[in-house]
């Protein structure tokens, strides 16, 4: 038996119904505007000439480092943002090595966030923390 195309993947994509990556990171930002909650957005994703990507590693870009920045009363959070449907996201090794670092220190904190609800839930909870 063939499955419905309204029930693929495919069809989930195609319609919008799980977001990409980007369009996560957009609603989370989003929220942080509207808390009024200070951070910044790592373009670490850039398309560039091998030249410019080449320079901005020597100005010390670093491959896997967390997508946002969140400033926190209680200290520093990083969120590595992937699309809500984890199947269709992948961590690198770096980004792992990334969250790990991180971590290690005791003002800051980050996480692989899959979705901005995820993300949002986490930042609440950090909040809480402090």
């Amino acid at each position: 038996m063939i499955p419905r195309y309204e029930s693929t993947l495919a069809h989930l994509k195609a319609s919008g119904a799980v977001p990409l990556e980007d369009q996560e990171v957009i609603a989370f930002a989003t929220w942080l505007r509207i808390q009024k909650i200070p951070f910044t957005h790592v373009a670490n994703e850039r398309v560039a000439s091998v030249q410019y990507k080449k320079k901005l590693k020597a100005m010390g870009t670093s491959a896997g480092f967390p997508d946002m920045m969140i400033f926190l009363p209680s200290g520093l959070v990083c969120v590595e943002m992937k699309r809500a449907k984890k199947s269709l996201s992948r961590v690198s090794n770096e980004q792992e090595d990334w969250i790990g670092t991180i971590n290690c220190y005791d003002y800051a904190k980050a996480k692989v966030c899959y979705g901005a609800g995820e993300a949002i839930d986490f930042i609440k909870s950090e909040m809480k923390r402090g």
